[in-house]
């Protein structure tokens, strides 16, 4: 593959969410492409497969000299070979010779270390691409380095024909009527995801879901940025890579002209409960934001939902204390808490113990250093990635314990990039200690996209919103204001004390009273007389 004609990555417009709309890709056969592409397809034990994928990926429209071809046979037995029916820019590689791992999470990011595209497309095996399948994804990779483009198939559970067959329909354009509507199925939930979101422009913070690995394609600059694949998942690998892709702030983008056959059912068809059960714990570790997966109450996982950071810097012990005690107590346990400090200056000399100008920075560490959920660190994270949310909170400010689950809660209904609740006594005039709840994927997305002189805050707000909320009623309090005083206590009257109004006139209504019955009954004596 020629790398003369690489071009400069693009910065794009500024995606609100995931509402793509906003990009216009160029009509497929009518652009000029300038970006490099490495197609991708992990094998093991398909050779049949395999040179059905071939055939197809060698009538590819995109241009070929802009396109390699990476097969990544996982330890086949026999080995796997390259076909006679192959794309021009097309090697194998065996992932034995430069990896100890295996699987699919494996095998694709060997071939990604081992290729050179702009772009990287994943392509399974079993997959039969129609011609023009990698130039309709590739076309949005030209337009923003925040997409990531899913590709169509229909399964093909049996019937499968012949690498010259394959060759003559794409050579011909009749490769979509190689097999009848009737004998193939849809993508189902995939295919529903995407169409009950408007394409998924309209879709919340589980678009991560209409991620599967099949096909799909993406810039190598955001593969790196989010850490690339979890190469020790065998299962699931594709699902978890989406979720993570969604915190990177990824822009996903059905294109239903990227269409395929898959040659066969999929895992998810034939072994869909046993899946289920392998997947759940793996996926429940990584996947915060998949909370359906997380039904034990109190487990601390491996990637918490909400990070919450607190900066002891100068602060007293009791303050500290008091603040991050309050967040470990909410009633929203999927949370980590990150106390910021110079704790890297608790060295271990002699020091006069009580008078230690270090003292409480020391007993903040000594408070937290063996509790699990909380981290000494000595900067704020800019992102809580991979978590969804990093929340900020003020030393002098302590949450109620519903507080945070009343702002993820608030989170999820509005979809906001960034949620300010000021503490209760905002209205007084003074500046009161705010709470800062930042979505991951609105960050990530402002960080690539920020200019000179912009505040990510005013980026995220236009990437995703940003709104103010008055705290009042969420039980928040600043830990810093004086305690209100106390009731005075009762006291009984004295001799000597005048009678309270209230009193004196329920005195004289009763006086009243007594009089008019006297006199009726001095009348009654009258008449009886």
């Amino acid at each position: 593959m020629s790398q003369g004609a690489v071009s400069a990555a693009p910065r794009g417009p500024r995606v609100f969410r995931n509402d793509w709309g906003v990009l216009s890709p160029p009509p497929i056969g009518d652009w000029r492409p300038t970006r490099t592409v490495s197609v991708i397809v992990p094998a093991y034990n398909c050779q049949a497969h395999l040179n059905l994928a071939l055939a197809a990926l060698a009538h590819q429209t995109y241009p070929h000299h802009l396109m390699e071809v990476v097969v990544v046979d996982d330890g086949s037995k026999p080995t796997l070979e390259l076909p006679e029916v192959a794309p021009p820019h097309c090697r194998l590689l065996r992932v034995p010779d430069h990896s100890g791992g295996w699987g699919r999470a494996n095998a694709l990011h060997t071939g990604v270390e081992h290729s050179d595209g702009e772009i990287l497309h994943w392509l399974d095996a079993d997959l039969v691409p129609f011609p023009e399948h990698v130039e309709a994804q590739a076309r949005w990779h030209h337009l923003s380095p925040d997409v990531v483009t899913l590709g169509y198939k229909r399964f093909v559970k049996q019937g499968w024909t012949t690498p010259e067959e394959i060759s003559r329909r794409c050579a011909t354009g009749t490769l979509d009527t190689l097999f009848p509507p009737e004998v193939t199925e849809p993508h189902d939930y995939v295919e529903e995801l995407i169409e009950a979101t408007d394409q998924l422009r309209q879709a919340d913070h589980l678009v991560f879901r209409a991620h599967v690995g099949a096909t799909a394609a993406l810039s190598r600059d955001l593969y790196q940025d989010i850490g690339g694949l979890e190469t020790g998942l065998r299962l699931g690998e594709d699902t978890e890579l989406g979720h993570r892709l969604a915190q990177g702030g990824a822009v996903f983008v059905p294109e239903p002209a990227a269409r395929s056959w898959h040659m066969g059912p999929s895992h998810m068809m034939t072994m869909g409960e046993q899946l289920r059960r392998y997947n759940e714990p793996h996926l429940a570790e990584r996947m915060a934001q998949a909370r359906w997966l997380r039904r034990t109450p109190g487990r601390i996982w491996g990637v918490p939902l909400v990070v919450a950071v607190v900066d002891a810097t100068g602060q007293p012990m009791e303050l500290v204390r008091a603040c991050v005690d309050r967040l470990l107590a909410s009633d929203e346990a999927d949370l980590r808490v990150c106390v910021v400090g110079d704790w890297d200056q608790l060295t271990d000399e002699r020091r006069a113990v009580l008078s230690d100008p270090l003292l409480d920075l020391r007993l903040i560490a000594a408070s937290y250093r063996a509790d699990p959920r909380v981290e000494l660190v000595t900067e704020a994270p800019v992102t809580a990635f991979p978590s969804p949310f990093l929340l900020n909170v003020p030393a002098q400010l302590g949450v109620g314990r519903t507080t945070v689950s009343r702002l993820l809660a608030e989170a999820d209904r509005s979809q906001a990039g960034l949620l300010r609740w000021l503490a209760p006594g905002a209205g007084d005039g003074l500046t009161p200690p705010t709470l800062e709840l930042w979505r991951t994927a609105a960050l990530s997305l402002a960080l690539r996209h920020r200019r000179d002189g912009e505040t990510l805050a005013d980026v995220v707000s236009e990437v995703y919103g940003a709104w103010w909320l008055s705290g009042d009623g969420t039980g928040m309090v600043d830990l810093t204001a004086p305690p209100p005083p106390p009731p005075p206590p009762p006291r009984t009257r004295g001799p000597d004390d005048p009678v309270p109004v209230a009193g004196l006139r329920s005195l004289l209504r009763a006086t009243g009273h007594v009089a008019r019955l006297a006199v009726r009954r001095v009348r009654r004596r009258l008449r009886v007389l």
